[in-house]
């Protein structure tokens, strides 16, 4: 019998993590190891055989050596960031070096270390690209200028440009997913992720903050999609490769505000000056995900209502 893929997933309980990791579970062809933080609500562990779990600081070299000294990885997930784009050019500017770049290279030296070879990275398809790339006109592709005006999307882009290297070096192989605006089930914050933020405040019957007139288009996924196409992807073996995750589908901050009323009534908005980092249109290309793998998206207003069901239902 075929000895199951062990996976290590970094954040495999926060937003896309959680979701990832209950896709790879179902299918019965992995072993997963979750990490993540010590401060995890005890509802976000569900009990599973094929299921490890490892609390800890990313941030701390004892705790990731800990994981590596304990297990034996086949792919590495790291889905962890510690900013957002909104915050990220202000106080959080020299933190987000420290506690994303920083631990990200101590974990590429474990995995040289320990003999991983394969990692999976979470990068962002929001910001790497700029508005420079935006202002070519039409879906954003992979060979685009990147240009990003975020600190967020340049440490993004450095553990990119980070992961080049140690294929250079190391022969350690990547696999680098530049995701668009992922919703969905299992999303906690209250300030990053328009359609997440905003059906919690129209539960909670507080207002919406909007940047600007809301003309801003972005490209939103459902989170159940964006962690099929990962999963997807994980599977073609598919390595040194950077692919944009989105469904090539651009909707303006208005329209999707437009959408959620429809699913949960009239709702309140609040119009705030616009920000200097927002690009004002960013919808990737995915013609080279298109090409890989075979995925059908499910439509903007049914993700809404299924996020919307599940927000009731857990009381977020």
């Amino acid at each position: 019998m075929k000895s199951k893929h062990t996976v290590l997933i970094l954040g495999g309980f926060g937003f896309i993590g959680r979701n990832l990791t209950e896709s790879l579970l179902v299918c019965g062809k992995y072993k997963v190891v979750v990490f993540d933080s010590p401060n995890l609500s005890a509802d976000y562990i569900p009990p599973h055989p094929d299921l490890s779990v490892i609390l800890g600081d990313f941030n701390s070299p004892a705790d990731l050596l800990k994981v590596f000294s304990e297990h034996h990885f086949d792919t590495v997930v790291h889905l962890i960031s510690t900013t957002i784009p909104a915050t990220s050019n202000g106080i959080n500017m020299v933190y987000d070096v420290e506690t994303n770049l920083v631990p990200t290279l101590r974990l590429l030296s474990l995995m040289k270390e320990h003999g991983v070879r394969k990692i999976v990275f979470a990068s962002s398809g929001g910001t790497v690209y700029g508005p420079a790339a935006a202002k070519t006109g039409g879906p954003i592709p992979e060979t685009a200028v990147t240009s990003p005006i975020c600190s967020h999307g340049i440490i993004k882009l450095t553990i990119e440009k980070y992961l080049v290297l140690y294929k250079h070096l190391h022969g350690l192989d990547y696999l680098i997913l530049r995701i668009a605006n992922p919703f969905g089930e299992y999303h906690r914050s209250e300030v990053q992720g328009l359609v997440n933020v905003a059906l919690k405040q129209s539960v909670k019957g507080a207002a919406i903050q909007v940047w600007g007139d809301g003309n801003i288009v972005r490209d939103y996924i459902y989170v159940k999609d964006c962690v099929l196409a990962i999963h997807l992807l994980m599977e073609k073996n598919l390595v040194n490769e950077t692919v944009n995750v989105g469904t090539g589908v651009g909707y303006s901050v208005n329209d999707v505000l437009s959408v959620i009323s429809r699913v949960t009534g009239p709702l309140q908005i609040k119009r705030n000056p616009g920000r200097s980092f927002d690009a004002p249109e960013v919808v990737l290309d995915i013609s080279k995900m298109r090409s890989l793998i075979d995925i059908r998206f499910v439509p903007l207003e049914i993700g809404i209502r299924n996020t919307y069901k599940w927000l009731l239902s857990h009381n977020r």
